[in-house]
């Protein structure tokens, strides 16, 4: 019985340090793009993997994307955070996959799998909403900087 103990204590220990050592290793920003207008499309490394973090690690550097990829200040902008997945990839050697290919990239593999982590949509006269497709849902910052789930539009969950 002792051993038993032992044994599901150690695996939960090792199971929480993993987690923190996970969730604490820093986001690498590999690459990024903006169209100068309305999107900026970030390729990273890895997220935290709860939404809430996720989304904590957008709000953290939320004005420092602002001031190094500006976007029209009129208007709804949209970023999205992107997973590198298997690293860049071109259409020859990756012919089946769902790609995004980068025009500012001059070399063969430009491209990756598209493989959105967090999507944000800014917008001028309403809450920012945060879309998170792993989980399917929807979140919005209000204007207390508060954060709340955003129902589903057929009112269905």
């Amino acid at each position: 019985m002792k051993n038993k103990f032992s044994f599901v204590m150690l695996c939960l220990f090792l199971t929480g340090g993993f987690y923190n050592l996970w969730t604490l290793r820093p986001v690498k920003i590999l690459y990024v793009y903006s169209d100068a207008g309305w999107t900026v499309t970030m390729v990273v490394d890895h997220l935290p993997w709860t939404d809430r973090d996720k989304i904590g690690w957008y709000l953290a550097h939320r004005e420092e994307m602002k001031r190094k990829y500006p976007l029209f200040d009129d208007t709804w902008h949209t970023y999205n955070i992107m997973g590198v997945g298997n690293g860049f990839t071109n259409y020859d050697s990756s012919p089946d996959e769902d790609l995004l290919c980068f025009p500012t990239i001059k070399n063969d593999n430009s491209c990756i799998a598209r493989n959105y982590l967090l999507i944000i949509n800014e917008y001028t006269d309403s809450n920012t909403r945060l879309y998170v497709p792993d989980s399917d849902v929807v979140y919005q910052l209000t204007s207390e900087n508060k954060l709340e789930v955003v129902p589903p539009p057929d009112g269905s969950g």
